[in-house]
């Protein structure tokens, strides 16, 4: 098919709601990546092997044959287009291989030679195995290492933990006095520390990233699933030198939504786009499957440990929060992430006593990227299991903790953050009422306890039981860094032929749907007289300083672009469409922007928050040492829902998707699903991702109840409940309610 816009070449952002891969163009070449077999060194050459015969109409490109810039700045950090001759990290893009025939560049890429720097290499493998005579002992992959070289072994700062870390991004908040509160007896009868890693990979096998380019008529036509149209656009201008008011990008459909996908997709687009230029041919960069893994998703490390203090009634006193997250070589997002983490590290939980300290290392990996909606999801996924061990530790019921700590609503807030969750404490009653929390809680304590006071007595053992709570909430319109350098809003014209043209392109398929269905019955008009643009987009093109435009991924608008839209809907019914062409413009309030400081770290961060609450039931199968999902219930707030049955379909595929996670290699099942929506006449909530901050933590949580032993790290094993249930295993583990 070939590759078509939407609109006339006078716009500079177009919108086509087809994948790239399914563009052609004529005489068009293919192009893949090179990527560094090594961990480490410098590069000296790259070039192919002189005894391969490379057809004419190949072309290799690497950091040396960049004309303009060779380094890109992206929200205060320094990036290569392509490595720069040190190897940052194991499969660092090295190179770009074009040609007209996909299969050929993948033989050829075989013959494609990367030799390091002689001296470097040497002097690093003399390093390496002084190094290693120094210690006491040598492991196996040390010695795999020396036997490997002349390949480059990685250094040794890989094997040592006594080595520093290089932070490259750190918050960190105090209220009240924590450390006085640990020390009081009284106020600290309880102290529960737990340690907490959720490396869930959601992988959306769906089309890879990449670029479609070509020069037409003076422009530079970029076809591509960009997030961040402004960015890309300047990229590609400061590493071609190709005029920025000359290229033309059309958004095409999106299937990847992580933080390195916002900024990676740039320089791949500076890549084809160069690579059109010097051949003067349409070129499609596409990456390998393995490739869009370990550049646009590779999972993070985030390590949260939690110390929390409680008084004798189960209040909780003081919270004393750790947050490590490894970064990778690089991340432009690392404070952004450290921020949405340090916010929701406390939960839902009101405290008058907090420390957090969160961090953000370097390291040899690929950069870390994460579903910039689901980061949250990493802070839940501990606190909330924090909370299970409070309860099985103190012996109160996980939902009279909740209920008496939560935060929120009508109480009023004592730590730097404050939220509004509607109707969080009825959601929390009927979820447990729905799912017989309280009753089948105390029977699998119960059971749990006996389990081990008779361990051995008994013929016959009963199934192990266990039920897992968790609550969350979805924040949308974050309003922390960069966020007053945009401008939200929403625009909506009126043609004279009584057209209705949005300045705002949806963001999704069924997004679209919503703004139709708004607009539709809202000015009673049929489908077919509804345009989205984006014109609104280019407004600041040509300004001295124009405002910085912050991709929609990062800030979650899509629920407060609704909200506008009604807005504008509602504005235009007012007045009379008589073939008088106008325009209605809704923004953001100011007092709404205002209401989060973050040079203080302290209001309102989010536009609004929806909340949600989950219990998972299971019971484990001590013949096959696998677990058997009973029942999930879910229930939401999350203001009006629009479309109730898309919200459903929503929330059901999160389940699904959520379930195929939590067991490396294996896909969960569950046999009753139940989701329910509270009603609300409050505005729209983003809601689409509570289920990523709620179901972990509710499976580890009845998991750890079942096994009467903390689960403290997802995804598991598919033989990890075989290990811990060996009954040799199982006679050393400590049975809840008895460490204290």
């Amino acid at each position: 098919m070939a590759a078509k816009r939407k609109a006339s070449d006078k716009k500079k952002t177009l919108f086509s709601d087809e994948f790239y891969s399914d563009m052609t163009a004529p005489d068009m070449l293919h192009a893949i990546l090179i990527r560094s077999p090594f961990s480490d060194g410098v590069i000296s050459t790259i070039c192919f092997d002189p005894k391969i015969k490379v057809p004419e109409d190949c072309i290799l490109i690497t950091h040396n044959d960049l004309p303009q810039k060779k380094w890109i700045n992206i929200l205060g950090t320094d990036i290569p287009i392509l490595c720069s001759g040190k190897i940052v990290f194991k499969g660092e893009p090295v190179a770009i291989l074009a040609g007209p025939d996909k299969e050929t560049l993948l033989e050829l890429e075989k013959s494609v030679q990367i030799t390091l720097d002689k001296k470097d290499l040497e002097e690093h493998e003399e390093k390496f195995a002084d190094s290693v005579k120094n210690l006491s002992t040598i492991t196996e992959e040390q010695k795999k290492s020396l036997q490997d070289l002349p390949a480059f072994p990685a250094p040794l700062q890989h094997y040592s933990e006594s080595d520093g870390k290089r932070i490259i991004a750190r918050r960190k908040y105090t209220v009240g006095n924590p450390g006085e509160i640990f020390a009081d007896e009284e106020k600290a009868a309880y102290i529960i520390e737990g340690l907490w890693k959720n490396r869930i990979h959601y992988r959306t096998n769906k089309e890879t990233d990449g670029v479609l380019c070509y020069q037409k008529g003076g422009n530079l036509h970029i076809f591509t699933p960009s997030h961040w149209i402004s960015e890309l656009r300047q990229t590609v201008s400061e590493v071609t030198g190709f005029p920025k008011e000359k290229i033309i990008v059309t958004r095409t459909r999106i299937s990847v939504k992580t933080t390195n996908s916002l900024w990676i997709n740039s320089i791949f687009a500076a890549l084809t786009a160069l690579t059109a230029l010097k051949t003067g041919k349409a070129v499609k960069f596409s990456l390998s499957r393995k490739a869009h893994e370990e550049l646009i998703e590779f999972p993070p490390d985030i390590t949260i440990s939690h110390k929390t203090a409680l008084d004798k009634n189960g209040i909780i006193s003081a919270m004393d929060i750790s947050i490590e997250f490894d970064a990778g070589s690089c991340n432009p997002f690392a404070s952004d992430i450290l921020d949405r983490l340090a916010i929701a590290s406390t939960g839902i939980y009101n405290c008058r006593n907090v420390k957090v300290d969160a961090k953000a290392y370097s390291s040899s990996n690929p950069p870390s990227s994460l579903h910039l909606s689901m980061i949250d999801s990493q802070a839940f996924f501990a606190v909330e299991n924090q909370i299970q061990k409070i309860a099985d530790i103190t012996g109160f019921s996980p939902v009279d903790l909740r209920q008496m700590n939560k935060a929120g609503g009508l109480q009023k807030m004592t730590k730097p953050f404050s939220f509004s969750f509607g109707r969080s404490i009825d959601a929390i009653n009927a979820v447990a009422i729905r799912s017989d929390f309280k009753r089948k809680f105390a029977v699998a304590r119960l059971a749990g306890k006996n389990r081990f006071e008779n361990e051995g007595k008994l013929s016959y053992s009963p199934p192990m039981r266990g039920i897992g709570l968790a609550c969350a909430y979805d924040g949308s319109g974050y309003l922390g860094t960069n966020f007053e350098k945009s401008n939200i809003s929403v625009q909506i014209s009126v043609t004279e032929d009584k057209k209705i043209v949005v300045n705002e392109y949806p963001p999704s398929p069924s997004i679209k749907e919503i703004w139709l269905k708004i607009i539709m019955e809202g000015l009673e008009l049929e489908k077919r007289n509804i345009v989205f643009t984006n014109e609104a987009s280019n407004e600041n093109e040509g300004k001295k300083n124009p405002p910085v435009k912050i991709p929609d991924t990062l800030i979650g608008t899509s629920s407060i672009k609704t909200i506008l839209l009604k807005k504008c809907v509602e504005a235009i019914k007012r007045k009379k469409i008589d073939g008088t062409a106008f325009s209605v413009k809704k923004s953001l309030p100011v007092s709404r922007k205002k209401a989060w400081n973050q040079e203080e770290f302290t209001g309102a961060p989010f536009y609004n928050t929806a909340f949600g609450t989950c219990t998972v039931e299971l019971e484990l199968d001590t013949c096959t040492f696998r677990e058997n999902l009973r029942k999930i219930c879910v229930i939401i707030d999350g203001g009006k829902i629009l479309s109730p049955k898309a919200a459903e379909n929503s929330v059901y595929r999160a389940i699904q998707r959520c379930l195929s996670t939590l067991v490396d290699e294996d896909t969960l099942k569950c046999p009753s699903i139940s989701v329910q929506f509270t009603k609300s006449e409050e505005e729209p909530k983003q809601i689409g991702h509570l289920v990523y901050s709620m179901l972990p933590a509710a499976y580890t949580s009845a998991l750890s109840q079942a096994l009467a032993v903390t689960v403290s790290e997802v995804p598991l094993q598919s033989d990890s409940l075989f290990k811990i249930m060996e009954p040799h295993e199982l006679s050393n583990k400590t049975i809840p309610g008895d460490e204290k």
